[in-house]
């Protein structure tokens, strides 16, 4: 003989991914709540540490006074040496082709201007 009633079964089958499905929204929506809620201050841009695009980088020091030597990426992947003080430095003048990322490789008390 068929049952025709409705099983809990099914219908629990759509209700907990339904339920997962909002909490998931609701996650999003309350840490996007949350992040915005900070107002950014207007220097913020200004104060992002690395490399900022177009040839520059940005060496946040925390008030050390340290020069840290970088690895620069040129346009076909070429990789060179750039020591940098802190603050923002045009990285672009050490490096023969495009500049297309820079980072920290770990290197401390650098002659500044200094690459290879």
């Amino acid at each position: 003989m068929l049952n025709m009633e409705p099983s809990n079964y099914s219908t629990n089958r759509i209700r907990r991914p339904l339920g997962a499905g909002v909490a998931v929204v609701a996650l999003l929506v309350g840490g996007t709540a949350t992040a915005s809620a900070a107002p950014l201050s207007p220097g913020s841009v200004a104060e992002k540490c690395g490399y900022l695009g177009w040839g520059k980088y940005n060496h946040c020091d925390g008030g050390s006074g340290a020069t840290v030597m970088l690895d620069v990426e040129d346009l076909w992947g070429g990789i060179s040496l750039v020591c940098v003080r802190p603050g923002i430095t045009d990285v672009q003048p050490y490096v023969d082709y495009r500049v297309t990322g820079a980072w920290w490789n770990g290197g401390v008390g650098c002659a500044p201007g200094g690459h290879s």
